[in-house]
């Protein structure tokens, strides 16, 4: 489901949406997700990454490079810039 564009998000929305993707990517996650690990150590691979950044996209309606995920490792660090990039998105 995508979110209106043109509705604001906080980070905290923003940060929780992510971890309940997280988890749907990590089958066998034993315990929460936590915003400061790192993606990579709940056992993401490349394909994971691919279908995960194009949930954002959809549910952000902007542009996320899969690479953003190894460039912001944690949901902590991700949320942080995909909030940035919105706000970008949404003046320009």
């Amino acid at each position: 489901m995508a979110h209106p564009g043109s509705t604001p998000i906080t980070l905290e929305e923003l940060e929780s949406w992510l971890i309940d993707r997280v988890g749907e990517y990590v089958p066998d996650l034993e315990g929460a997700v936590d915003p400061h690990q790192e993606l990579g150590e709940y056992g993401l691979d490349s394909v994971a990454v691919v279908a995960f950044t194009a949930d954002v996209e959809d549910w952000l309606g902007i542009e996320v490079e899969p690479t953003a995920v190894w460039d912001h490792p944690t949901i902590a660090q991700l949320a942080k810039f995909l909030i940035e990039g919105r706000e970008q998105a949404s003046t320009a």
